[in-house]
């Protein structure tokens, strides 16, 4: 039996994870924040399970020092990832 009322001073389970990474690809390095739907999970788990791009909130080039509030990068085009931070 499951109950739907959270006491007050009760922990919860951390619904969703963030990595503040750098990735490299064929065209240059990025640095930003990447969310993880799998709190449980590593990093490395985490991104078999998602979809074949990975999505980065504000990304910077880090050639250009361009910032970007939204970036997409094609996993097929990873060539290494880089956690700096987890959240």
């Amino acid at each position: 039996m499951t109950r739907d009322v959270d006491f007050p001073g009760e922990a919860k389970k951390p619904e969703s994870k963030q990595y503040v990474v750098r990735i490299r690809t064929h065209s240059g390095e990025y640095e930003g924040i990447m969310f993880s739907p799998h709190p449980e999970r590593r990093l490395s788990e985490a991104l078999g399970r998602m979809d074949e791009f990975v999505n980065l909130k504000d990304a910077r080039d880090l050639a250009s020092k361009e910032k970007f509030p939204f970036m997409v990068i094609s996993k097929e085009h990873i060539e290494t990832i880089k956690v700096l931070d987890e959240r």
